[in-house]
């Protein structure tokens, strides 16, 4: 089980008379289970950073005075901001310097700034409210994290399944879930919505685990009776999916990416951007994929077939935006695709 780290704070101040002080109160009002590290200089503190680095101690936060010989205070916390984005920072100032806090704010996030000399209260209130607030970030991203080692090792259980049964389905989940990583970026999507997306993705049919194996391969045309069976494999992996410890993106996934952006699609029935954005980019993954793959019922399609296919169904089936980000990444989507080239 992972467990919180020692929380550190740097006091950064030129005079020595101020930092033994402002160290002297932490130590007082904190106690000894926070570990406190001094430094006169903002170069002498990008060292004890370095030092910290290499111990692989987190720092928690920076105090810092603004005006000091050589780095001044807002570039210390830029720098510190840039090598160590989960460290907050606070800065003293003795005057209103609006500058310096304008770079701070914009440069370093800053958490907040503090008048000197300050009051002892409102300093430990804000060193406080600091260290909880990056302890909760700590605690949401262990979880995160746990999250994600359960659901990867759920996609390898599946793909390994898959692999073994049905080679075809088990590259197909894995492609859908390269196209659909592809596609967010297009969007501008964060990072960690990317990573995420591409992995849960990876789980969309997970349900199919429900549906006779004779109907998955069969070429015969589906009677309704079929087609309602196989619907059904959506609400199967999203019950399969929903509980604690999984991600509910994986969950969205296998329950909405057959919804239709026009609202004709199952089982819910929902329309537009009351679609989770993860189901709308999945589908039009995976049907790409559907379409370029030659199925027992049908052969493949060349890519500029699918193409035609996708954008038919723009504002349709699909979000009107999903498809723009899919056709503007489509060179990356074709060199993961043996379904030829546009110009072919």
């Amino acid at each position: 089980m992972n467990r919180t780290p020692r929380p550190t704070i740097l006091c950064v101040d030129d005079e020595r008379i101020v930092l033994a002080s402002l160290k002297n109160e932490l130590r007082a009002q904190l106690g000894p289970e926070i570990r406190i590290e001094t430094a006169a200089s903002g170069e002498e503190a990008l060292q004890v950073l370095s030092d910290l680095e290499a111990d692989s101690s987190p720092l928690s936060l920076v105090i810092s005075d603004v005006r000091m010989p050589g780095m001044f205070g807002d570039a210390l916390l830029a720098a510190v901001h840039e090598r160590s984005p989960d460290t907050l920072n606070i800065l003293l100032t003795g005057f209103a310097d609006l500058e310096a806090i304008t770079n701070a704010v914009n440069k370093a996030g800053l958490f907040r700034y503090i008048g000197k000399p300050w009051r002892r209260e409102d300093l430990i209130l804000t060193v406080r409210a600091a260290l909880r607030a990056w302890t909760a970030e700590i605690l949401v991203r262990e979880k995160t994290e746990a999250i994600e080692t359960i659901t990867v090792a759920m996609v390898a259980a599946l793909e390994n399944a898959n692999l073994a049964n049905d080679e075809e389905t088990g590259l197909h989940v894995r492609r859908v879930g390269e196209y659909s990583a592809i596609i967010a970026e297009g969007l501008g999507a964060e990072e960690a919505f990317v990573k995420r997306l591409g992995v849960y993705t990876c789980l969309h049919d997970i349900g199919k685990v429900g549906v006779p194996r004779d109907l998955l391969q069969t070429s015969r045309r589906y009677s309704p009776e079929d087609r309602e069976a196989m619907k059904r494999h959506v609400e199967l992996g999203a019950r399969m999916l929903d509980m604690p410890g999984i991600d509910p993106m994986a969950g969205n996934i296998a329950r909405y990416h057959h919804e239709r952006w026009d609202g004709s699609g199952y089982v819910m029935g929902l329309a537009g951007e009351a679609i989770p954005l993860e189901a709308r980019i999945a589908a039009v993954a995976d049907v790409f994929d559907a379409l370029t793959t030659a199925r027992p019922y049908k052969p493949a399609l060349h890519a500029k077939v699918a193409l035609e296919e996708i954008l038919r169904e723009k504002g349709r089936a699909f979000d009107p935006s999903v498809v723009a980000a899919f056709e503007g990444r489509l060179d990356q989507i074709l060199e993961l695709c043996s379904c030829g080239d546009l110009d072919d």
